[in-house]
């Protein structure tokens, strides 16, 4: 048997933060989504995932 777990999370597309996550903690980027609110301009964010 196998088992594992995923962490999931979704950040702005700030260079700081991609910072943090990718190369300080081993996140790997896999899609973006772009988030509507009716009163503002779309505004995308990066999916990342990590297997621990």
């Amino acid at each position: 048997m196998a088992g594992g777990m995923v962490v999931f999370l979704e950040t702005q597309n700030e260079e700081k933060l991609l910072h943090f996550y990718e190369r300080q903690n081993g996140f790997k980027r896999f899609d973006t989504r772009e988030v509507k609110h009716s009163a503002e301009e779309p505004r995308c964010l990066i999916q990342l995932l990590k297997v621990l």
